[in-house]
């Protein structure tokens, strides 16, 4: 069962990385709402298709379901919830490439976190994996970093070190279905945005566009990470994660022909490579933890 369950985990990651790579594509097709818009309003429907998930699954139990969650679920919305907010403002601040690059420090920070505060022993070959993802992600944006935009750098570093706290909560309590907080967390986002968006006028294209982005490419996204990172530990979770930067440039390519370089597709099949590897030798043999 644990086995089945790692797997299960697995995918689950797999594919809330292949939903959230659609963002870049979504928010280019974006015309004239603001990223606070884009955040708050996207997490409207963000948090419906949370409530869905939690109404399907517990039926009468809801109630009791946002019970369960107690203090460690209200913590873990308002990390969720902040890392939306830092992410909005840190890209603000600084360039697409290295708010991307940040963000792909994941791995690292949840290998910290799942050692210091789950007890976790990293083993050599996810270490491994997590190295080389890095190395592929460094050649991805190698051409592009840049080092004048300070602020907007250390918001976003806040990006990452939220979601490994996000995963090690989840992993560390993995009897409780933390759904309730997901939902939480988007209230929280809309709250804020009620309070710091000055015009709330908006085009009915791209409020269908972004509510089609909180539903299905965040929302999605969101839910599964929540299902899937009960199962794996935060520094492998965070690793499967990150096909979300290598398949991002794929879509804003296909979709509106923004063409990546060559040393980005190569950084992504580094990256591809690695995942894979590690993903495949779960299936042979489980880490042992």
């Amino acid at each position: 069962m644990k086995y089945n369950n790692e797997i299960f985990g697995a995918i689950c990651l797999l594919a809330a990385g292949f939903f959230l790579s659609f963002g870049g594509l979504l928010i280019r097709l974006i015309e004239d709402a603001s990223t606070m818009q884009v955040t708050s309003y996207r997490s409207i429907t963000f948090s419906l298709m949370a409530l869905l998930y939690i109404v399907i699954k517990f039926k009468s139990r809801t109630r009791q379901a946002f019970i369960n969650i107690g203090s460690s679920g209200l913590i873990l919305a308002l990390i969720v919830g902040t890392s939306n907010i830092f992410f909005v403002y840190g890209m603000s601040n600084t360039t697409v490439t290295n708010a991307v690059f940040l963000m792909s420090t994941g791995p690292l920070w949840a290998a910290l976190a799942s050692y210091f505060f789950l007890k976790k022993i990293v083993g050599l070959k996810t270490i491994i994996a997590i190295t080389g993802s890095m190395i592929g992600i460094a050649v991805m944006f190698s051409q592009g970093l840049q080092s004048s935009n300070y602020l907007g750098n250390i918001i976003i570093l806040g990006v990452p070190i939220c979601f490994a706290f996000q995963l090690t909560l989840i992993n560390k309590r993995s009897d409780i279905d933390y759904m309730p907080s997901t939902f939480l967390a988007g209230i929280f986002v809309v709250m804020v945005g009620v309070f710091t968006i000055t015009d709330h006028s908006i085009s009915t294209r791209d409020l269908s566009i972004i509510l089609f982005m909180g539903a299905f490419q965040v929302g999605l996204g969101f839910v599964l990470i929540t299902i899937g990172s009960r199962y794996i530990p935060p520094h492998r979770a965070a690793l499967y994660i990150l096909l979300e930067p290598v398949l991002a440039p794929i879509w804003a390519w296909v979709g509106v022909g923004e063409t990546p370089q060559i040393i980005e597709l190569i950084g992504g099949l580094i990256v591809f490579a690695f995942v894979t590897w590690r993903l495949i030798d779960q299936l042979i043999e489980i880490e042992r933890k």
